[in-house]
């Protein structure tokens, strides 16, 4: 199988057309093609990130793509076969199902798009340039495509970053890690993505840290789409718990980020979420106060203001440059080079855990002492460590994460209403209130700060911490 080095982004069709202005100083390859994709049944192929599609132009060429992998590191197996007809006899696919499998294959979906290719000179490589417009057809569900992919033909992937840097700096393209083999799959299922296999077994340090921030990032990036779209409740929590997860990959595995500590990224990451936090304290305060009271309006108004705030800074050249240096440091950085990391097994990352348990349980023990600021950084910290150990998923702490992600779950809930009041009772300061707004937000803070919530989140941290997992002792 032969590596597949691409990015791609997703955008409105002015951007497409943008692109090719720019790129096609040669004429274009324009052509129709229709890709059917298979499967089994239950979703075999797609829980183990592998795809397998016939793709046909408009003379009627077909050509059979196998696909592996996930990120940059994707390798793919391609042959000419008959319209309509999968060979079931390449090594790759044998050697990926069985006989019993590979009889399962059937159409599962369809992916319609016009594409317009042309090859771009870029440093001493050669990159193709890719514009797709169309759809995917699920029964009689549809979702439209509009995206832009640079493919590295030959030449060093150093100069296909720079050349996507330089694009997401100029023009609206956001990264997209979600393949059409991805969203079709999720269109076929009803939205629902197909259940992952996990991380395999006996990886190494570096590919388990690599796939783990593929896929918190390829979620991140989702969620950057979503919410630009549509800045609702859903959308707004969905990108901040996603922010969250890859922000926690990089601060509880910190040490194994050497050389090339990622500091611009993580101050990128941590920008992002800044610019959810106004619109996510306010939906929680639109949860919590009296739809029928005077506070309602004010907090409305001010929700328009935030969600428009944070759809304009996820759409700016910025957002999407964090995005793109995101995928650039998990293929790409330094750390991927430091002596060791292929040879080390992924299970000695339970030392990195061990490291954020310790710093949890200190503070855990000290919980009656804390203050608003100390309770705050306990609260992060468990996240960190919960979202880490659920992100990573080696197959070794499936009994760990499954003992103990509850408990942390239930810290984290209760110390987040202690945190609510804190930051409640600021946000209405700022948005200065005066009459009967004023009054109901006073007792909204009231309500908010109740001597129960402390009581359940003391109990809920000592539950955590009196019982420490065997991991981390």
């Amino acid at each position: 199988m032969t590596p597949e080095v691409e990015i791609k982004f997703a955008c409105e069709p002015a951007t497409l057309d943008a692109l090719a202005a720019r790129a096609f100083n040669t004429p274009a390859r324009d052509r129709r093609l229709v890709s059917v994709y298979y499967d089994t049944p239950d979703g075999l192929l797609a829980g183990r990130h592998v795809s397998l599609r016939l793709r046909t132009d408009e003379t009627g060429r077909t050509v059979q793509t196998f696909k592996t992998g996930e990120g940059l590191g994707r390798r793919e197996a391609e042959s000419e076969t008959a319209p309509g007809r999968l060979d079931l006899t390449g090594a790759e696919l044998q050697a990926a199902l069985s006989p019993d499998d590979l009889a399962r294959l059937t159409p599962r979906f369809t992916v319609q798009v016009r594409r317009r290719t042309c090859e771009i000179e870029a440093g001493e490589s050669r990159i193709e340039l890719a514009l797709d417009q169309g759809e995917i057809l699920a029964g009689g569900d549809r979702l439209a495509i509009c995206e832009a992919e640079l493919e590295l033909l030959s030449g060093t992937p150093r100069d296909l970053f720079t050349l996507a840097l330089d694009l997401v700096a100029e023009l609206p393209l956001t990264l997209s890690l979600r393949s059409k083999s991805d969203r079709g799959n999720r269109l076929a299922a009803g939205g629902a993505p197909a259940p992952a296999d996990g991380l395999a077994p006996d990886l190494s340090c570096r590919e388990a840290l690599r796939l783990a921030l593929v896929a918190a990032l390829g979620e991140v990036a989702a969620q950057v789409l979503q919410t630009t779209a549509e800045p609702s409740v859903e959308t707004v929590h969905r990108l901040r718990v996603a922010l969250r997860r890859l922000r926690s990959l990089l601060s509880v595995f910190r040490r194994r980020w050497d050389p090339g500590n990622p500091s611009a990224l993580r101050t990128g990451l941590r920008d992002l979420s800044r610019a959810c936090g106004e619109t996510r304290e306010l939906d929680v305060l639109l949860e919590k106060a009296d739809p029928s009271g005077a506070l309602v309006p004010a907090l409305l108004a001010a929700r328009r203001r935030a969600a428009a705030a944070l759809v304009e800074t996820l759409s700016q050249a910025p957002a999407r440059t964090t995005l793109l240096e995101g995928l650039i440091f998990a293929e790409a950085g330094d750390w991927r080079n430091a002596p060791g990391g292929e040879a080390a097994a992924a299970s000695g990352l339970g030392e990195d855990l061990r490291r954020r348990w310790r710093r949890v349980r200190r503070l855990g023990e000290a919980f009656p002492d804390l203050g608003p600021d100390g309770r705050h950084d306990l609260r992060l910290r468990i996240k960190a460590l919960r979202y880490a150990l659920e992100t990573l998923d080696l197959p070794e702490w499936r009994p760990l994460t499954q003992s103990l992600s509850p408990r942390l779950r239930s810290a984290q809930d209760a110390l987040g209403a202690l945190n609510d009041a804190d930051s409640a009772e600021g946000l209405l300061k700022r948005l200065g209130l005066s009459g009967d707004p004023r009054r109901e937000a006073a007792r909204l803070v009231a309500g908010l700060k109740r001597r129960e919530d402390r009581t359940q989140a003391r109990k809920a941290v000592r539950r955590l911490v009196k019982s420490p997992p065997v991991l981390f002792t």
